[in-house]
């Protein structure tokens, strides 16, 4: 009778491992495929202004399930505000940064420096949290800020019209979101240990909503507000980059992270954002004619390399990471 529970365990933990793995291939393929499919957007509107329908839409969907989660869970009032003040900095202060970057550089370049984020994550956890790295994890972060640096540059390697400057300055700016994410990130990891994630979630689709309208108001003229508010959802590219990110972005990919990252190891799990690039490179130089070239590639693997390395713990220090979460 053991050994049969044992099977009947063995075969529940293998099928939710597989669900697991179908949960983060489709949230790679989502978020992969984001950045070239609202870059054609921010020709016709301002990245407020799309990040403002994107959430007016995701937020509204989620309402019913917000209400529910809310009437059951009963969160107190305190570690509701905790929720919206880090929701604030992960969601309207790291996409601001992020889609002001990508209306003034490429999806490409967007799409791999953003990829380097973990970086900036496991510097923060040695500087802050006082996390000790091994040897070969300090060669894995030289090599993928290195790599971050040449994709940042990588502009003035290749001229592109005289927007040498300006794609530069696109590409500091995802920095910034790198920065804010990590912020976010190691804030979350204390503060969220107890915290259902699907709440986080929801709470932060109307952060987003109700950050971006005010980032979009006080940058629009009072006068000319009622006639630009949802005038841009007219134009097709606006509209399909808000229901895409709206629907799959914010609400499928999301929910397919959280589930995903719930069921398998953090460090396995990771594995997949690698895998986006895959989706956004075919994506940018087949639909939006981006160029990639030799310099990106190689800061790509650089930058691959570097954080794959960073991030490979053994087993012993794995457990102990694991705990403290």
């Amino acid at each position: 009778m053991t050994k049969g529970l044992a099977v009947c365990h063995h075969v529940r933990v293998t099928k939710q491992r597989k669900l697991a793995y179908l949960a983060l291939l489709i949230n790679t393929v989502v978020w992969g495929a984001a950045l070239p499919i609202v870059k054609p957007a921010l020709e016709f509107v301002t990245p407020f202004q799309y990040l403002f329908y994107r959430y007016l839409l995701a937020a509204m969907v989620s309402l019913p399930i917000l209400v529910y989660l809310i009437c059951r869970l009963r969160p107190s009032l305190t570690q509701l505000m905790t929720i919206v003040g880090l929701e604030v900095i992960g969601v309207v202060g790291a996409l601001s940064f992020l889609y002001e970057g990508l209306k003034r550089t490429s999806s490409l370049e967007a799409t791999l420096i953003a990829n380097a984020a973990p970086i900036l994550v496991i510097v923060g956890g040695i500087l802050f949290l006082k996390e000790k790295e091994e040897p070969q994890e300090f060669v894995g972060l030289i090599l993928a800020l290195i790599g971050m640096l040449i994709l940042t540059l990588e502009p003035l390697f290749f001229p592109n019209g005289g927007k040498q400057a300006s794609s530069v300055f696109g590409n500091m700016l995802v920095i910034g979101h790198n920065l804010l994410w990590a912020v976010y990130l190691l804030l979350a990891k204390r503060v969220y240990r107890k915290v259902p994630k699907l709440l986080v979630g929801l709470v932060g689709l109307w952060v987003g909503l109700i950050g971006f309208y005010l980032l979009f108001m006080f940058a629009t003229p009072m006068a000319a507000l009622p006639q630009v508010a949802l005038s841009g959802l007219r134009v097709p590219s606006v509209l399909i980059a808000s229901l895409y990110m709206g629907i799959f972005g914010s609400l499928i990919g999301w929910t397919a992270y959280i589930y995903g990252n719930d069921k398998i190891e953090a460090s396995e799990a990771s594995l997949f954002g690698y895998l986006q690039p895959l989706v956004t490179i075919p994506l940018a130089t087949l639909w939006l004619k981006e160029r990639l070239n030799l310099v990106m590639v190689a800061a790509l693997i650089l930058t691959t390399v570097g954080v794959f390395i960073a991030e490979r713990r053994p087993p012993a220090k794995r457990a102990v990471s694991k705990t403290k979460r």
